[in-house]
């Protein structure tokens, strides 16, 4: 028994040794790695950026609320004080607060890995997304900050300054420039690219296509750092150097899977009911006789009708026009696995229809870049323009005094092909003032669309230096009321 008992303890010892020799081994955590590869990062990065631009579902949202409301693609038919511009904290913090602590860093990272693993086309797809979060970012809130951000860890900045949105547009127009250089042929993961499934020939087409809106914004503002035109003009004239989207096969979007990972509108859908199609949309498409009213659109219930509702009714006459007796957001929008776009092909050449009436020869010609404009979102949707609807809608040029009449139906035809984007097409009409909206009679914010959101208050009360200075060069109070730099 003595000679067991002395073995048995000599064993344990030899054990504890081992152990202690291999501690940091035998306590890792395999749940918890150190580090991770970029595709593994890279899935998570593009789902949080993408669903919280579109959604999220759970609550008064960037984009289900404020960016399709107040674009007057959709309205409210209860609860409609989101229509009436009023809005809640978490439609102040939490785009900005998910966009810079998940999407940002996790691109961020990817780009770090990209470098250090020697594979530029994970660089590449890191920059061309952060390019797309951070441009959200400073089309929603104005002055951001850019060239300090994500820097925290790196560098210990953790007041970033704010840079004026100028400057940040300058600085993504030559991110997306290196992307686009820096994609070669060196493999990449078609699980973790969510997007594009490792082709990398259509994210060098998604970063030149994303630079072209950036430009466009760009032109005729003042103050800009960069030839716009030159740059559009680099872009457009070298389709082998700088391809663009050239079909909808082309198109920059996430194709949702089933739950839990589908699509924010079909969860917020599961347990809510009080989105309704605005008739501001349904009343110009009817007028149009435009196909897209039956995709983005069901007829009421009750009628067999579409029936569209004013956006920012108070909600005693909301509710009153019938829940069955108004159009619901079409069904193709409501399903788990539709795709949340972040750039079409439609929206490219409406840019391109643009750019040519602004001047920019390297766009081609501007009538047809807006039919094919018009074709493309209507072929997104396997629909196919009537016989006469490019006729009845073809671009007018007119006189001198009539010169905005084509600039006008370009965007107003990008407007409604936007619809389901709802942050870009809200950014598009504070560009434009395109198409004509009416403001609800009941509102609160001194009878104006809000033109921005306000900072969110983590930064007044953590960079309250640089917030004050951000608001000062803005020349405005924290409000919804203070117009951006391409808006100017």
């Amino acid at each position: 028994m003595k000679k067991t008992l002395f073995l048995s303890f000599a064993l344990s010892l030899s054990v504890l040794t081992s152990c202690e020799n291999k501690f940091d081994e035998t306590n890792a955590n395999p749940n918890d790695p150190t580090s991770v590869p970029a595709e593994r990062l890279l899935p998570h990065a593009i789902y949080s950026a993408v669903s919280n631009i579109i959604g999220p579902s759970g609550t008064v949202s960037l984009g289900l609320d404020a960016g399709n409301g107040w674009a007057q693609h959709t309205a409210r038919i209860q609860y409609t004080e989101i229509d009436q511009f009023s809005y809640t904290s978490d439609l102040q913090d939490l785009p900005w607060r998910s966009l810079y602590n998940e999407a940002l860093a996790d691109f961020q990272r990817v780009i770090e890995l990209g470098k250090s693993s020697g594979n530029e086309n994970y660089q590449a797809i890191g920059l061309i997304m952060r390019s797309y979060v951070f441009s959200v970012l400073t089309d929603v809130y104005g002055d951001i900050p850019y060239s300090e951000a994500l820097k925290g860890t790196s560098d210990g900045i953790v007041a970033p300054k704010f840079d004026a949105q100028k400057d940040v547009y300058a600085g993504l127009v030559s991110d997306l420039k290196l992307a686009n250089d820096l994609i070669n042929t060196k493999a990449v993961s078609k699980e973790g690219d969510i997007l594009f499934a490792g082709d990398m020939t259509k994210w060098k087409k998604f970063a030149n296509s994303l630079n072209l809106r950036l430009l466009n914004r760009m032109l005729s503002k003042t103050g800009a750092s960069i030839d716009v035109k030159a740059e559009m003009t680099r872009i457009l004239s070298d389709a082998t150097k700088y391809p663009v989207m050239t079909s909808n096969a082309d198109v920059a979007q996430l194709v949702y899977l089933t739950r839990p990972n589908n699509n924010p509108t079909n969860e917020n859908r599961r347990t809510r009911d009080d989105h309704r199609v605005s008739a501001t949309l349904v009343d110009k498409l009817v007028a149009l006789g435009d196909p897209r009213l039956a995709v983005y659109a069901n007829k009421a219930t009750a009628t067999g009708e579409y029936k569209g509702v004013p956006n920012g009714l108070p909600n005693s006459d909301a509710g009153a026009l019938g829940f069955t007796k108004t159009s619901k957001v079409g069904d193709y929008f409501t399903q788990e696995t539709t795709p949340a776009v972040i750039m079409s092909f439609a929206e490219l050449n409406f840019i391109r229809a643009e750019a040519a009436l602004r001047g920019v020869s390297a766009a081609g010609d501007a009538a047809k870049a807006y039919s094919d404009g018009i074709t493309a979102s209507m072929s997104y949707y396997k629909l196919t323009p009537p016989a006469d609807y490019l006729i009845k809608n073809a671009l007018k040029f007119g006189d001198a005094a009539t010169s905005t009449v084509g600039l006008t139906q370009v965007l107003e035809q990008k407007w409604i092909a936007l619809f389901g984007q709802g942050v870009e097409a809200w950014t598009e009409y504070r560009r434009t003032g395109i198409p004509s909206l009416v403001v609800p009679k009941v509102n609160y914010n001194a009878g104006m669309i809000p033109t921005r959101l306000p900072y969110p208050s983590a930064e007044e009360n953590l960079n309250n230096m640089n917030f004050k200075s951000a608001l000062t060069a803005m020349g405005g109070a924290n409000t919804m009321q203070t117009k951006l730099w391409w808006a100017k």
